[in-house]
């Protein structure tokens, strides 16, 4: 189920801007529900994943955290940002595909997928599967009016976006090929709580250049950290 899941809001959501031109005016919403997801998914981090990868015992729990963290860091460097709602055009390159910034998506999509089906059978972690599809909504909405911004050919577009729809589930599909592994499981886990920790914090941090607080994105954290509580 989670594979067809992660395709179909994937796939719908930035495939809505795609035939709704309409739906562009949502894009300006999209910074409140990057932050929404961003604090929930920083809460059942803090809640569930980081208490569950130590139990284990696992002894290099917290050095596959780091990498989580500083791979995302320079998966950042590549895409620009675009994890956590950030676009920007290169004037110079229009008509071009930008492929730096969506392998470097697709790497970020790919690996934060790898442990969902470990946490829904073993630990029954279903909102981990909820946190990454409120997350990915937005961004392949997102995705899309990047593609869009760059004059690129619809059925490109299409192309592209069926391709990252199914890198999450590819995710999922090679977490599940090792399940029997459980020092893949518990390292691939650490990594995708790295990658989850730099990117909410990121986003819930990010001020505005007055440095002042963004108040139409507090609500939407609030929300997001007491959804996270109800998950206890």
């Amino acid at each position: 189920m989670s594979y067809l899941v992660l395709f179909v809001v994937c796939f719908f959501s930035g495939g809505l801007l795609l035939i709704r031109s309409k739906a562009w005016a949502v894009k300006s919403r999209i910074n409140i529900l990057l932050a929404f997801s961003a604090s929930y998914l920083l809460g059942i981090c803090f809640l569930h994943l980081i208490p569950d990868i130590f139990a284990h015992g696992f002894q290099a729990a917290g050095l596959f955290l780091l990498i989580g963290f500083f791979l995302q860091l320079g998966l950042d460097y590549f895409s620009g940002g675009i994890e956590h709602g950030h676009t920007h055009i290169n004037s110079k390159r229009l008509g071009r595909f930008p492929l730096l910034v969506f392998v470097s998506l697709g790497i970020h999509s790919y690996l934060e997928a790898l442990p969902v089906e470990h946490l829904a059978h073993e630990h029954n972690m279903n909102y981990y599967l909820v946190g990454l599809l409120l997350h990915k909504a937005p961004i392949a909405f997102v995705l899309v009016s990047l593609l869009l911004a760059y004059q690129l050919n619809k059925r490109l577009i299409w192309i592209a976006l069926f391709i990252f729809s199914i890198l999450g589930p590819l995710g999922v599909w090679t977490g599940n090929l090792f399940e029997s592994t459980a020092n893949f499981l518990q390292a691939s886990l650490a990594i995708s709580v790295g990658i989850i920790l730099h990117l909410s914090t990121t986003i819930l941090l990010e001020t505005n250049e007055e440095h002042s607080i963004e108040w139409e994105k507090l609500l939407p954290i609030l929300f997001g950290i007491l959804l996270s509580l109800f998950s206890i």
